[in-house]
């Protein structure tokens, strides 16, 4: 009973976490799963349609490229990079602005000012704009994704952690840490942080479909993961000059694109209304 109704009331965040548990478990398993090498190349079946088209073969379900690589194999294997990408540079943006973020809030004075400026002017420049910028000045590469997508999105956390550190500063629990003599990191990591999780995990699921998107984005206009790799954006670059007469390879990833940010968009709003059952009732 227990069991149905948590999945009655949570039905965004239960359809949302399957969609992401399963990708996740795809793309951990894609070297078990993928029927292909996702870099095979087999010239002689180039461009053949999924199977439910005319032409199409059970030999490859989803068909095959330009260069006869099977779609099937590349959508799983492309998977992996779109989820570490995204995971990764989450996990960057949330450790850096939220460390900013309570240190500004908790000491205050130039520090506030130093890292709230900051924060401010970076906003200011649309992140695609400045990871496009960066990625192009030091060239495409996982790594260099990761950095470039974790750098620009901190200023979310930084600025949420800051005004709910500033808040939980003058509580009566904190004054008591610092009658006991406990120090300004012991008090924000151990007291404040705890007390702030809750909302950096919605913050940080919401966050990771953001830099799917961008890390898609960025691949779309070559200046990702550098081709052959079988990543999404690279594939629906592929499949943009050859939308007329082999639709489904830009289609097929875009789909893909589609279905994991709508999963962790889903994810996000019902942990959101899971942690914060008001959120419904101002809607």
């Amino acid at each position: 009973m227990r069991f149905n109704r948590f999945f009655g009331k949570n039905l965004k965040m239960v359809l949302g976490g399957g969609i992401v548990i399963l990708v996740v478990l795809t793309a951990l398993l894609a070297d078990f799963i993928a029927p292909y090498d996702p870099y095979l190349q087999d010239l002689m079946h180039r461009m053949e349609p999924p199977v439910w088209s005319d032409g199409g073969s059970w030999v490859h379900i989803l068909g095959t490229d330009n260069y006869g690589r099977d779609m099937l194999s590349r959508l799983i294997h492309g998977s992996r990079i779109s989820i570490f990408v995204g995971f990764a540079s989450m996990l960057m943006s949330c450790i850096l602005g939220t460390t900013l973020g309570m240190i500004a809030g908790y000491k205050g004075k130039r520090i506030e000012q130093v890292v709230m400026r900051l924060a401010d002017a970076h906003m200011a420049i649309p992140e695609i704009l400045l990871a496009v910028l960066i990625v192009a000045a030091i060239g495409g590469s996982t790594l260099n994704l990761i950095l470039v997508l974790g750098i620009s999105g901190w200023m979310v956390y930084a600025r949420v952690t800051f005004g709910l550190c500033r808040s939980f500063r003058e509580r009566p629990f904190i004054e008591a840490a610092l009658s006991h003599g406990a120090k300004g990191g012991f008090i924000i990591f151990v007291h404040i942080l705890p007390q702030i999780l809750p909302i950096l995990t919605v913050i940080s699921t919401l966050q990771v479909a953001q830099m799917i998107l961008q890390e898609t984005a960025l691949s779309f206009l070559g200046l990702g993961v550098p081709a052959p790799a079988a990543t999404w954006g690279n594939m629906l670059a592929e499949g943009r000059d050859r939308m007329w007469i082999a639709p489904w390879i830009a289609n097929l990833s875009g789909m893909a694109i589609i279905i994991l940010v709508w999963g962790v968009n889903m994810l996000g709003n019902g942990l959101r209304e899971h942690l914060d059952p008001k959120s419904k009732e101002i809607r």
